[in-house]
């Protein structure tokens, strides 16, 4: 009777207190558990991890760039955007000053202003979440150390589709010194923000090719890239790498007949949304269609629209032939 009651409801047996039952339905529960425990403690340990300078110093700014971030995050907080996107520093690139409007990536300190003020105003509910100004660009590379260290997992989970390599994953990029470097606290440079919003993009990119359904998520890829493209000169990389793979999955398409429409509108969504937001961050502007560094990625798009150009037609076609076909017969 009990092994009947095993087999039906697929349960596995253990030893304890003689033969118990324990539905498989638990044992996987239980195998998430333990790995989102481990990848839950994985983000923790990456910010505790970067947190040792301010442990160990207090809360202050260090190295020179960061201190300009720093010093442009105070005038936008208190000048507004206007002022700031207008800002010529005299104090910057002496003796002939900065225009700051028009040579900074604004993403940083935008992001830090915001969560500076959501703070202020939970602060009063809750006087815990209160925070400086400066202690939050301070702990910001710690925030977004751990952001990296979950989208560096979900990543993996996504290309391996293996808990175990994901919780590694975590793991690994929490104590990556590499990392830690570029988002140590204190370090409050361009870099902290840039490896989360790049991360980002390509986990929500292999994730609108998951299926050709999936191709929707291709939007939030290009709103991330756009947000990497706010953060960080080195958005170059990122679109080359999306561009690069998209071609190769043309080509291996071409090779076996065969058109993907799910990458063809993911890529679109990407490549326009993404596209649409690089343009108005200041020191980029049109530089998507006039630098040589980034015409591969507009290439990639205008092969692709004369692929579904073809698609289609190649399509209506056979439904025209199919037709006067069953009209004759």
């Amino acid at each position: 009777m009990l092994r009947s009651l095993v087999g039906s409801e697929m349960c596995i047996r253990d030893r304890f207190m003689g033969v118990v039952p324990i539905p498989n339905v638990l044992v996987q529960a239980a195998v998430w558990l333990a790995s989102l425990s481990v990848v839950v403690l994985s983000c923790k340990e990456a910010y505790r991890i970067r947190t040792y300078a301010l442990v160990d110093y207090g809360y202050v700014i260090h190295e020179f760039d960061p201190w300009f971030n720093f010093r442009a995050t105070q005038y936008l907080s208190k000048h507004g955007w206007d002022a700031f996107f207008s800002w010529f520093d005299y104090m910057s690139w002496y003796p002939l000053g900065r225009p700051v409007g028009s040579t900074i990536y604004p993403g940083m300190q935008i992001t830090a202003v915001a969560i500076h003020r959501v703070l202020r105003w939970i602060g009063k509910f809750d006087k815990k979440f209160r925070m400086s100004l400066n202690d939050v660009c301070c702990t910001f590379p710690c925030w977004f150390g751990a952001v990296a260290t979950l989208f560096i997992g979900l990543m993996t989970l996504e290309a391996t589709n293996s808990r175990t390599a994901a919780v590694v994953a975590c793991l690994v990029m929490a104590i990556l010194p590499a990392h830690i470097m570029r988002s140590v606290g204190g370090g409050y440079d361009n870099e902290s923000l840039a490896m989360s919003a790049m991360t980002m993009t390509f986990y929500f990119w292999m994730r609108s090719l998951r299926t050709e359904a999936s191709w929707p998520i291709g939007i939030l890829a290009g709103l991330a890239y756009g947000y990497m493209v706010a953060a960080w000169g080195g958005y170059i990389f990122v679109l080359n790498l999306i561009a690069l793979h998209a071609a190769a999955c043309v080509i291996v398409d071409f090779l076996r007949n065969r058109f993907s429409l799910g990458l063809y509108k993911a890529y679109t969504s990407f490549f326009i949304v993404g596209t649409a937001i690089a343009v108005r961050v200041p020191p980029v502007g049109w530089a998507p269609f006039k630098s040589v560094e980034q015409l591969a990625a507009l290439l990639t798009f205008l092969v692709l629209q004369a692929l579904y150009l073809a698609h289609r037609e190649r399509t209506a076609k056979k439904i025209t032939h199919v037709v006067s076909v069953k009209s004759i017969g």
